[in-house]
């Protein structure tokens, strides 16, 4: 009972402690448009749905775009952007699943339909005709490639992904000798492959049930060999890509409010997490695929929205653009035909068309250290947001933030974390395509634990504390006592800590477990005597 009576009047000081200082809320930011992203042309295929897409040059430098659509395959004349026109269809099985790529002059789809196999399609002789066919397989395997999730295509080869009887990891087929006669020659068997990208005798799987991306060595096409795995954010990866200089792998994870992340593959050995995005105006809708193009990504994504961002810099990642295309899912975008023209593809609104050239701009880069200001160390988990955009940071455990604008401009900075105040900086200047270099200094709530009416009874030290706290007690303490207990509560009212006073001076100890943030050090001498001291933990 005694516990509980304590933890009741705990609660009662630490109402009274929040309604006198309060806890500081962060800024609700008035959200300004990026960069506008020029959308010139729209095609409606109300009442089909749409799903991947992919782009086609014609010999004479036609360009088109390739649309999967829940009736098979659609081939869009781009040569007027403003006013796409469906010049070509390829039928196939129902489905809403339909993805696709080329090579060489021929388009190869995969549908989750079963007995779908892969259709072909040689675009070569556009834009005057085309021909196609189904492909199920071929020698031992004729006619058990019956589905796929998704495919790929490289360097003269055919990858099929979720590859259903054959294997439901990867399908290999030799494309180089007869692109219209794909030839099995290996495949990836260990887990189930959700999507790819593959770069020179590497394959980056997308193994999404597993909750991981996988690195498999294709060096020797009939022998792939899993070389590592590691996790993404929330466990369920569904796409990934690599920068153009293969240091960085971006992954996408198919759950509601689960980040896009950018991570440091140089040494496969040490794989490290860089930075995380979600799409600023809805961050619930998440990426659905990632296209790297230089270094930009393009993000189609949940709940209507198709992004830009700018991973010049992968461990700050900056929204740099962002367009509503609807409500349903923006399945997936293509911004590499030569042109510059982008096209996406909204399940239910249909194909966008934009202008690329006016699509990517550079961030402007905000970037320091936060820190106490009275001691001068290093604070963790505090947020940093450039007020009126979306991007904020939260400080790591060295204090360091990044984050930044989409444009240039003179913005002011907020800095919020518990047990301090907030501190507005107002007037800091952002520079597209460099960096700028603030670090904040946050003044604690109570800066000494010290009230002057009790330091003839009690003095608690330090503060700002990291591993232990001290508790003195003059000689004329009514707390000196074996009767009088020390108690460390968290926020919650939770006690995480406590001793028996031992003499004029008392140690908690080994407290560096605890997160940091605001604390209450209590003394208690039975139901007499109490008092409640309010601290933060570096």
């Amino acid at each position: 009972m005694k516990y509980l009576f304590n933890s009741i009047r705990f609660f009662w000081l630490f109402s009274m402690l929040s309604g006198l200082h309060g806890m500081s809320a962060f800024a609700q930011a008035v959200v300004p448009p990026n960069f506008s992203m020029e959308r010139i042309g729209h095609l409606s295929y109300a009442p089909l749905s749409l799903a991947g897409c992919w782009h086609f040059v014609d010999s004479d430098g036609g360009e088109w775009a390739l649309v999967g659509t829940s009736a098979g395959l659609s081939i869009v004349d781009l040569s007027n952007p403003t006013l796409p026109v469906e010049r070509f269809s390829v039928p196939g099985l129902a489905n809403n699943w339909r993805e696709l790529r080329t090579w060489s002059g021929f388009a190869y789809i995969g549908s989750e339909a079963d007995s779908s196999g892969i259709t072909i399609v040689n675009l070569n002789a556009l834009p005057d005709y085309i021909t196609w066919k189904v492909w199920r397989g071929d020698g031992m395997y004729e006619n058990q490639v019956r589905r796929s999730h998704t495919v790929q295509t490289k360097d003269g080869y055919l990858y099929v992904f979720g590859g259903g009887n054959v294997t439901n990891g990867c399908i290999i087929a030799e494309l180089f000798d007869d692109p219209w006669n794909p030839v099995i020659v290996g495949r990836y068997t260990d887990n189930y492959v959700h999507d790819g990208f593959i770069r020179n005798d590497t394959l980056w799987t997308s193994e999404i049930y597993k909750g991981w991306f996988g690195v498999v060595d294709i060096s020797d096409k009939s022998n792939p060999q899993l070389l590592t795995t590691h996790p993404t954010p929330t466990a369920f990866n569904h796409n990934s890509e690599l920068s153009p200089d293969s240091r960085t792998l971006f992954t996408t994870d198919e759950k509601p409010n689960a980040p896009l992340a950018a991570f440091d593959v140089s040494d496969l050995e040490n794989i490290t997490l860089l930075d995380t995005y979600s799409p600023g105006r809805k961050p619930s809708g998440e990426v659905h695929n990632v296209r790297v193009k230089g270094n930009f990504l393009v993000n189609p994504s949940y709940k209507g929205q198709l992004t830009i961002v700018d991973a010049t810099r992968p461990d700050n990642l900056i929204e740099t653009a962002w367009d509503s295309l609807g409500n349903s899912l923006v399945w997936d975008a293509d911004p590499y035909l030569p042109s510059g023209l982008l096209f996406a593809t909204a399940k239910t609104e249909g194909l966008f068309i934009y202008n690329g050239n006016a699509l990517y701009h550079p961030a402007a880069w905000l970037e320091g250290q936060v820190t106490d200001a009275v001691t001068g160390l290093p604070l963790s988990n505090a947020f940093v947001e450039v007020i009126n955009t979306v991007n904020r940071d939260q400080s790591d455990a060295e204090g360091v933030y990044k984050t930044g604008a989409a444009t240039a401009g003179s913005y002011s900075v907020q800095a919020n974390r518990e047990g301090y105040h907030t501190a507005v900086l107002p007037g800091i200047t952002l520079v597209a395509g460099q960096v700028t270099v603030l670090n904040i200094p946050l003044q604690p709530e109570v800066v000494s634990t010290q009230i002057i009416d009790k330091e003839s009874e009690i003095q608690v030290n330090p503060t700002v504390f990291s591993s232990f706290l001290q508790v003195n007690l003059p000689p004329d303490s009514r707390f000196l006592s074996q009767d009088t207990r020390i108690l460390l509560h968290n926020a919650k009212g939770l006690q995480v800590a406590g001793n028996e006073v031992s003499g004029s001076s008392t140690l908690l100890q080994n407290l560096e477990y605890l997160p940091a943030g605001v604390y209450y050090l209590t003394l208690w001498k039975g139901n007499s005597h109490s008092e409640t001291f309010k601290v933060v933990k570096q």
